[in-house]
């Protein structure tokens, strides 16, 4: 796996750790409720699901921090092929944001891009 698609990859490790620990720990905190566009009267309503998905986004940042560490400590064929997952399911994820909610296309598209490009370069640099 080429530099880049490692790069790219890194920072969406990061970016899904780092929403999910938001989404986790602090989807009722009034500062990230326009972010998350939660009203602060639906914030009980709300909790299950930003527990949830903040969860899933660390499981995915985390595997994509494994798979980038495996495809550099010679396990390249395994570690590549959950860095490719991982970014895959995020560019569907990002595309089934904007289905379900046209209102998130920007959301849909921070959602999908990098790790989209990762899969780019991936094939592009091979």
């Amino acid at each position: 796996m080429n530099l880049v698609s490692q790069i790219l990859a890194g920072v969406t490790a990061l970016t899904l750790i780092g929403v999910g620990v938001l989404e986790v720990f602090f989807h009722g905190d009034q500062r990230f409720h326009r972010i998350f566009l939660i009203k602060p009267e639906d914030v009980r309503a709300v909790r299950m699901w930003a527990m949830n998905v903040g969860a899933y986004n660390i499981v995915f940042g985390v595997g994509l921090a494994v798979g980038l560490w495996m495809v550099n400590s010679g396990s390249t064929a395994g570690g590549t092929s959950i860095v490719l997952f991982c970014c895959a399911s995020h560019v569907f994820l990002g595309f089934w944001l904007w289905v379900t909610e046209k209102s998130l296309l920007t959301s849909a598209i921070g959602q999908a891009l990098i790790p989209g490009l990762a899969i780019v370069f991936y094939l592009l640099l091979r």
